[in-house]
């Protein structure tokens, strides 16, 4: 008698299937676009080929967005997508009369003639207003910027005749740059502007009614020339690479400068960026006596009791993304199509007319830099047809819109 529940769960492990299989290939899409998180993606992915399928990465890679015009009512952008070359379109008209000055996240930072911040999911269409601008960013700016008849004005530097404040004015006269600490619908997003010409910063909640922007005094001599978001806490940097840690998440906001603390001997800093939890810098260090440069990456834990810079000449599958326009970049893993223990920088650098492969392109170019030597190569990504401007940010697509994936990349 006991042999025949035995034999009829044989049979049944027989016919037991791979449950991963059984379901239909829409149910798998279904599934896969209400992942809540990028984290969650990524193991969903890891399972087996049908689920990378119904997920494909082509959502996630980094894209480089290119110039666009303020004044066009459709908000037309293009972005070119480096894993395969390829370029496309998409309808913001979010970015009408708006120029950018932060990308966090797979969030665009935006900023109107009025001083007025907005962020933008370039890929979902979401937007979150900002608190509104008061003059005290005025007041602690070295530029002397002020309110009349509900317009901004300056003086001319020439000849002091006061001019209206124009939005090509704007990163040069209020917000530099913005940085988010986590996505902007995350729920606990904070907000730190880079204010220009200026040892304080500026930061608030993101998506919280009434809010209202706080100052922070840095405790820093020089003035701040990026800010990058590590460990839950904002880092300012001066032009000289002090530092500043500043703590705002919780009821009293502090400031503390690193102290003894200096940049590698010889370099010009390019861009800042977090890695693993510790402040990546990528520089370039002119040879003596010559005109040519080399790139180079270093690394620092800035919360350790004596920090000190280090140079990177393996970063394993990491791929970092820098820019001329921002001074935040970014770093990813295990990207097809893009070189690993690299970084690609937009922007155009005076050594590039040094070298035979750069100086006689007509092209805008990307210079990848290898990690390991420093040396670069160029890329010629688009046409630089009458002194066109240089590529805006680098973005890292954020698809998902309060709990929800949304996948809308060509």
């Amino acid at each position: 008698m006991a042999a025949q529940p035995r034999r009829r769960s044989q049979r049944l492990l027989e016919q037991k299937q791979d449950w991963s299989t059984i379901l239909p290939h829409e149910l798998w899409e279904l599934i896969s676009k209400r992942l809540p998180s990028g984290h969650d993606a990524s193991n969903f992915r890891s399972m087996c080929r049908l689920w990378r399928d119904a997920l494909p990465f082509t959502e996630f890679e980094p894209v480089l967005m290119l110039p666009f015009d303020p004044e066009s009512p459709d908000g037309v952008v293009t972005f070119y997508r480096l894993t395969d070359g390829e370029f496309f379109t998409k309808d913001l008209p979010a970015l009408h009369g708006k120029e950018v000055c932060g990308s966090s996240h797979g969030w665009l930072a935006l900023v109107d003639e009025a001083a007025c911040l907005t962020l933008l999911n370039p890929f979902t269409n979401a937007t979150v207003d900002l608190p509104p601008t008061d003059e005290r960013f005025a007041l602690v700016s070295m530029r002397t910027v002020i309110m009349l008849d509900g317009r901004w004005v300056h003086p001319s530097p020439s000849d002091g005749v006061l001019r209206e404040t124009k939005l090509g004015d704007m990163r040069e006269v209020f917000f530099h740059e913005v940085v988010l600490s986590s996505p902007a619908d995350s729920g606990n997003c904070i907000a730190m502007a880079l204010l220009t010409e200026s040892s304080e910063v500026a930061f608030c909640r993101v998506g919280v009614a009434g809010g209202s922007w706080t100052l922070l005094n840095t405790g820093l001599k020089q003035d701040i020339s990026c800010i990058v978001h590590c460990r839950s806490r904002f880092l300012a940097i001066t032009h000289d690479g002090q530092i500043s840690i500043c703590n705002v998440g919780g009821a009293t906001p502090t400031a503390r400068p690193v102290q003894s603390f200096d940049l590698p001997k010889q370099v010009n800093p390019l861009s800042y960026l977090q890695v693993n939890g510790e402040l990546h810098l990528v520089c370039t260090v002119v040879q003596p006596g010559s005109t040519t440069y080399s790139t180079r990456l270093y690394r620092c834990n800035v919360f350790a009791r004596k920090p000190v810079w280090s140079r990177v000449r393996n970063a394993g599958d990491l791929t970092l993304l820098t820019s001329h326009n921002l001074a935040v970049g970014h770093a990813g893993g295990s990207v097809s199509g893009l070189k690993k223990n690299s970084v690609y920088y937009s922007g155009h650098l005076s050594g590039c007319i040094h070298h035979d492969g750069c100086k006689h392109n007509p092209n805008h170019v990307l210079e990848i830099i290898n990690v390991a030597n420093g040396k670069s190569e160029w890329l010629p990504y688009r046409q630089n047809t009458q002194g066109s401007p240089e590529a805006i940010c680098w973005i890292m697509p954020n698809p998902w819109t309060q709990g929800l994936l949304r996948l809308v990349i060509p």
